[in-house]
Formats: structure tokens, C-alpha cells, sequence
């Protein structure tokens, strides 16, 4: 009998000590995932209006993506690494 009863301690125990980890799970479940391929936000201004035309997305400290229309969605590249917009071919 007494067996039992530190059975159920055991169980119980180890129920109370599982139930965050589920409920952190659940929250997980519950948060929608990130946009896939998100256009960076604008962060140099290149041409020097004081509106952010370009994107640093390696971190060089260079523009590597320009929006040329003013859509807010880079449209030239820098495939080159030479810092400059890359000309249409």
C-alpha cells in the first residue's frame, strides 16, 4: 500500500513539473511563423534626398540592393561586389 502512494507522489511530481514545458509548446504552436522573404527595411540614403534608397544586406557597410522606382522593394543589384548598381545586360 504504501508503495502506491509514493507511486502516485511520483507520477503526480512528475506531471506538475512537465505541465510549463507543454504549455510553452502550445504557445510556440500558436505564434505564427515570420514572413518568408522579407524586404528589408531602407537603410542608406544614397543619392542624398534624406529618403533611404538602399539595403547593406551583407553587412559590409555598402549598399548591395537600391530601389530605383520607389516601390520600397530593391530592384538593382550589386551581383558584383564592386559597390555600385550593376547595369541591366
Amino acid at each position: 500500500m504504501r508503495n502506491t502512494h509514493l507511486l502516485g507522489a511520483a507520477i503526480f511530481t512528475g506531471a506538475m513539473l512537465s505541465t510549463p514545458a507543454l504549455a510553452q509548446s502550445e504557445e510556440e504552436a500558436m505564434t505564427p511563423p515570420p514572413e518568408e522573404q522579407a524586404v528589408p527595411e531602407p537603410t542608406i540614403d544614397t543619392d542624398g534626398d534624406g529618403t533611404p534608397d538602399a539595403w547593406d544586406q551583407r553587412g559590409d557597410g555598402r549598399p548591395d540592393s537600391w530601389d530605383m522606382d520607389g516601390d520600397g522593394r530593391p530592384d538593382v543589384y550589386d551581383q558584383d561586389g564592386d559597390g555600385q548598381p550593376d547595369q541591366p545586360e
